[in-house]
């Protein structure tokens, strides 16, 4: 691994540059204007599924804000563990709807399973995007939709249309159909037809901190407590632990130990009765497996860093951060309780952007609704994401879709 901090002070070396792959850096031409006889097809199977690779990748390019949540090694992952393997309430079966123009270019894919749902009014299924889900922890704020930035609108009311068309056929209770805000239209709340009601929902988006050329002129921009604390913490961790250093994970064999200790250390910080309660998001052997293969799969493309504060005693505090083109995310952490005092994720958190900074990279994006937590390192609140539910509309079902939907307002 190499070594972020050292008690001597040998600072921060600048990384070498992403390796996200060459056979990426090109794609699906911009269609000009508007596709015409726009088309969904869907597909069911494991085969077609491992067939959509590379237009996934080709569409992913193109969509308005790159993400590592809705890359094929996240979404392919995700699918094998928590849709094949039945997590929660998944039925094992799926749906992904590519969405095409008369050139028979891809426009957008919306892969969506089925999940039991369970009320007052009994059971039904719900069709759920990839990493969204009622009944299990779903690993990741973003639910999965690809859309071409020129035609995501499109795209997006041709997947709403042909749901609410097959919501006659009384197979699913609801339907939800991720996408990102539109500052230009405002859909209205509710809209019915004659299969089905759709219902509009808004979300917080992810906060993005905006990076300058240097750390120095970066600190600049922190509160003075902020940078007292970035002082502090290390001066205090000299004097009461000694020897300590923050090292980042980048080859596979290194993610792979890093990875470890990241989930065990996750887990302990979920049990701990000191400070804030956190949740366990690595609850289930499931969980840990998925982590353990996507993390693999960045490693294998130089899109991953696992930065660990390590002392005496072990690795003491350990956090994910994952890449796409443009930018890097906050993945999840974990710390033991003698390393809280020292505020260890803080710690963490400057080396990443330290090396994001050295590594040219514009932005980096924490998760939604941590404008707390996210604040403090100069993150501004992202464009809200929105989700529409499509209520089939015949007897059954739309009397358990409307308990549930009173149930969980």
């Amino acid at each position: 691994m190499e070594i972020l901090h050292r008690p001597s002070g040998t600072g921060l070396r600048e990384a070498a540059a992403s390796a996200w792959p060459s056979s990426l850096a090109t794609g699906l031409p911009l269609p000009a204007g508007r596709p015409d006889d726009i088309g969904c097809q869907v597909i069911t199977t494991a085969a077609q599924f491992h067939q959509l690779e590379t237009v996934w990748n080709e569409l992913a390019l193109h969509c308005e804000r790159p993400s590592p949540f809705q890359s094929w090694d996240f979404v392919v992952e995700w699918w094998r563990h928590f849709v094949l393997g039945r997590a929660g309430r998944a039925t094992g079966r799926f749906q992904i709807i590519l969405v095409r123009g008369a050139d028979g270019r891809t426009i957008g894919i919306v892969p969506l399973f089925e999940e039991r749902t369970k009320g007052a009014a009994g059971v039904g299924l719900r069709l759920q995007p990839f990493g969204r889900s009622y009944s299990f922890e779903a690993m990741s704020d973003e639910p999965i939709a690809l859309f071409h930035r020129a035609h995501r609108q499109v795209a997006r009311e041709a997947v709403k249309a042909y749901l609410g068309e097959h919501a006659r056929a009384g197979t699913w209770d609801v339907a939800v159909v991720p996408g990102t805000e539109d500052q230009r239209t405002a859909a209205p709340p509710v809209r019915l037809s004659r299969h089905a009601a759709e219902v509009e929902r808004r979300g917080d988006g992810a906060m993005l901190v905006p990076l300058p050329a240097s750390w120095r002129a970066y600190r600049r921009g922190l509160s003075k407590s902020m940078r007292d604390n970035l002082s502090y913490y290390p001066k205090r961790l000299d004097r009461e632990v000694g020897a300590w250093a923050i090292r980042v994970a980048r080859s596979p064999a290194e993610v792979a130990l890093a990875t470890e200790a990241l989930i065990a250390l996750h887990r302990e910080r979920s049990r701990s009765a000191t400070g804030k309660r956190h949740c366990d998001h690595i609850p289930t052997s499931a969980h840990a497996a998925f982590m353990r293969q996507w993390l693999q799969r960045l490693a294998r493309r130089g899109a991953v860093s696992v930065i660990v504060l390590e002392t005496p005693a072990g690795i003491r505090a350990a956090q994910a951060f994952v890449e796409a083109p443009g930018g890097a995310w906050v993945y999840y952490s974990g710390y033991h309780e003698e390393v809280s005092r020292f505020s260890a994720l803080t710690l963490i958190t400057e080396a990443w952007l330290r090396l994001s900074i050295a590594r040219g990279m514009a932005g980096v994006h924490f998760p939604p609704g941590s404008s707390l937590w996210s604040a403090r390192w100069g993150a501004q609140r992202g464009t809200g994401a929105r989700e529409t539910s499509i209520y089939a509309v015949n007897g059954p079902a739309l009397l358990r879709g409307i308990a549930r939907r009173w149930h969980t307002a």
